[in-house]
């Protein structure tokens, strides 16, 4: 069971408060709300779609002084199937990017830059609308100039090679304080990041549209009396469904 297209639709068309409001409606008081100290690399980050998942250990394993030649050759070195080769600095095993995509990634808040300006672009070619991860984004002046769409808690320059080591992917998670499993929904924009349970995405969704709603036609009031001119805050459509 997993977020549904028509769903999704919906979700894009609303605010994290909005879906706050329709979680308290259904008794998930402070339950799906991403720890505050996760934050947008810039301002404006907004997306909305299907987690997948993905936990990092932190370790301390040294990596010996070398030859550039040879530690260039050792970063990445892949065996002919794209497998990891034993001599890899950095093994293979954890790739990501798909349509609809919100990538959750645990890395206990490790300093190593896991999301960078390359990777990023990779998944989001390959579909992926944004990416939260409880840890370190690096090269993020170039993350920034792209419009990555990224939530994390640190900024660093650290390689992960010799730092960080999988531990799971696409089985549940704890990001931010919160659980999440592959396939729930992934709100996020100024004020945060929420998680939806899939089983109840469509009530939530249907619920914070009807909460958003009813905030456009009241703000939209008010805009009408301080002369303010329209924008696409405060737009009014059919309802969805």
């Amino acid at each position: 069971m997993a977020i549904s297209s028509a769903t999704l639709e919906i979700l894009r068309k609303v605010r994290t408060s909005d879906v706050t409001d329709a979680l308290d409606s259904l008794g998930y008081m402070n339950t799906y709300e991403m720890d505050p100290r996760l934050r947008p690399l810039f301002p404006g980050v907004f997306f909305a779609g299907i987690a997948t998942t993905a936990e990092f250990n932190i370790i301390n394993r040294h990596i010996p002084a070398m030859s550039y030649d040879e530690f260039d050759d050792r970063q990445y070195k892949r065996n002919p199937d794209r497998s990891s080769h034993p001599d890899a600095l950095w093994p293979a095993g954890h790739s990501f990017g798909a349509p609809d995509e919100v990538h959750v990634i645990d890395t206990k808040q490790s300093r190593c830059g896991l999301l960078g300006s390359n990777n990023l672009l990779d998944a989001r070619v390959k579909g992926s609308v944004g990416f939260v991860i409880d840890g370190a984004c690096r090269d993020s002046g170039e993350c920034i100039m792209q419009k990555d769409p990224v939530f994390c808690s640190v900024r660093s320059m650290r390689h992960m090679a010799g730092r960080l080591e999988l531990a799971s992917m696409d089985k549940p998670i704890t990001c931010g304080g919160v659980y999440v499993r592959p396939g729930d929904g992934v709100i996020a924009d100024d004020d945060g990041i929420v998680v939806i349970p899939q089983e109840d995405g469509e009530e939530v969704a249907k619920r914070a549209w009807r909460v958003q709603d009813k905030d456009r036609r009241m703000r939209r009031a008010f805009y009408e009396k301080l002369g303010m001119p329209m924008d696409k805050t405060v737009e009014l459509e059919e309802r969805p469904w």
